[in-house]
């Protein structure tokens, strides 16, 4: 009998400590909400510099491409696509389009050609930059290096 008092003793002090544990306290939940919007936010800057740089590296890629077209475009034709007295972004259309390189426009470059015709520059402005690469791609064209633009060239 003894025993069986105890126990119940014993049983009814334990329901009552845990029976004040059965959730979160405020203090606890505002951490951790806390928590989460800091990592959130943080997260979310680092993101929209991945899609700027994404945006960025498609477009050097594109250039390069370009570039590439153009040589092949020069080898059947002896000359670069002349754009006349100014830049022209749409001046590469119709020669080399359809043969060397599908869908050009929609860039965002700045070609222009030389009076011989044996040279090009394409430039176009990125929106993050590329490091060192856009300057040094300017420096290898022979221009003044600007920030956040990347060239190309027949060198």
């Amino acid at each position: 009998m003894i025993i069986l008092m105890r126990f119940k003793i014993y049983d009814s002090k334990f329901r009552n400590k845990t029976k004040n544990k059965d959730g979160f306290s405020l203090i606890e939940l505002l951490v951790v909400i806390s928590i989460i919007a800091v990592l959130t936010a943080v997260l979310m800057i680092n993101f929209v510099g991945a899609r700027e740089r994404s945006r960025d590296s498609q477009k050097i890629q594109d250039l390069n491409n370009l570039k590439n077209a153009l040589r092949m475009y020069y080898n059947d034709n002896q000359a670069y696509p002349s754009p006349g007295a100014t830049n022209c972004p749409d001046c590469l259309n119709g020669a080399i389009n359809s043969t060397y390189l599908v869908g050009v426009s929609g860039i965002g470059y700045s070609y222009s050609s030389g009076s011989d015709g044996n040279s090009f520059v394409v430039r176009s402005t990125l929106e993050s930059g590329a490091g060192d690469e856009d300057t040094n791609s300017q420096i290898k064209c022979n221009l003044t290096p600007t920030p956040g633009v990347y060239a190309v060239c027949a060198n």
